[in-house]
């Protein structure tokens, strides 16, 4: 409700979804570009999700041990040095 805030359609019972008789008529089209950099002319897909992953792992790490920054990739060891180098740390 605009005036009041309050969510009008809390529940699918209230709130009308979509079938596929409501989706507009599309034509699918392709156009295939071979990369000129590779002799096959395949492009590689599959890295796109590490992103932001290892970054956000690496982010956790450092705010749940209280460190400012460890080298990638996180092993027990790097973790563990961490952690004695902040123990020596505080205690000086």
């Amino acid at each position: 409700d605009p005036d009041s805030g309050q969510l009008i359609t809390g529940s699918f019972m209230d709130y009308c979804m979509p079938r596929a008789d409501d989706l507009p008529s599309y034509d699918l089209g392709f156009t295939e570009t071979s990369c000129p950099s590779n002799p096959l002319g395949i492009k590689g897909c599959g890295e796109a999700g590490a992103i932001a992953a290892p970054p956000a792992v690496i982010n956790a790490i450092t705010d749940a041990i209280g460190t400012e920054d460890i080298a990638m990739p996180a092993t027990p060891q790097v973790v563990w040095n961490a952690l004695q180098a902040n123990a020596k740390q505080a205690a000086e």
